[in-house]
């Protein structure tokens, strides 16, 4: 079981480079059409005619994108509800929501804005950020890095081939540069 997570963490990391090359006009991500009209029939790849989602939160997203699009979703999407529930702040007047799903857990949408923010008016990070190489993001990386490394010393490899962002992760909620967005729900000290 462990061999397949660890193939299944690899071939996702290899189709992230990929995936988060950029969106293209196809995307359901991308609601506005060239003549700037919305285009309503992108709608129908998530919700039903009622707009309620056909799926869960959770397989809404990862029907298209691999539960380890990127270092810490797989965990995020892990946590049980009462964990959650410790360290997410309800939200207060004016301050950005980070949504869970039904049952109290995190999913894709709590962090990034999956809507387009021309239709649905949420505020996201105004470009794509990569996390700073230093402080708190240094951090995570440090702990993650040695993850990918225990992971491939289990399958007898001597080197990792995962790599972190270079064009920066898109549609968040709260910055990552600066650590806001980890910050938000765990403790950390600048």
């Amino acid at each position: 079981m462990m061999r397949i997570g660890v193939l299944w963490l690899l071939c996702s990391l290899s189709v992230a480079a990929v995936a988060g090359a950029g969106e293209d006009a196809a995307s359901p991500h991308h609601m506005i059409g060239p003549d700037g009209q919305a285009e309503m029939e992108k709608c129908s790849l998530c919700h039903n005619e009622d707009l309620s989602l056909q799926r869960s939160k959770v397989e809404t997203c990862t029907l298209c994108h691999p539960i380890t699009v990127h270092s810490g979703a797989n965990e995020h999407l892990r946590a049980d509800a009462a964990a959650v529930a410790k360290r997410v702040p309800a939200p207060k007047e004016g301050e950005t929501a980070l949504p869970l799903t039904e049952d109290g857990r995190i999913y894709c949408g709590t962090c990034h804005v999956f809507h387009d923010p021309a239709i649905s008016q949420e505020t996201t990070v105004p470009s794509a950020l990569v996390p700073a190489p230093s402080g708190l993001p240094e951090s995570v990386r440090g702990s993650i890095t040695k993850r990918w490394e225990a992971a491939a010393a289990a399958r007898g490899e001597s080197r990792v081939d995962a790599k972190f962002t270079s064009q920066g992760t898109q549609r968040l909620r709260l910055p990552v540069d600066d650590g806001s967005l980890c910050r938000h729900c765990h403790e950390y000290s600048k």
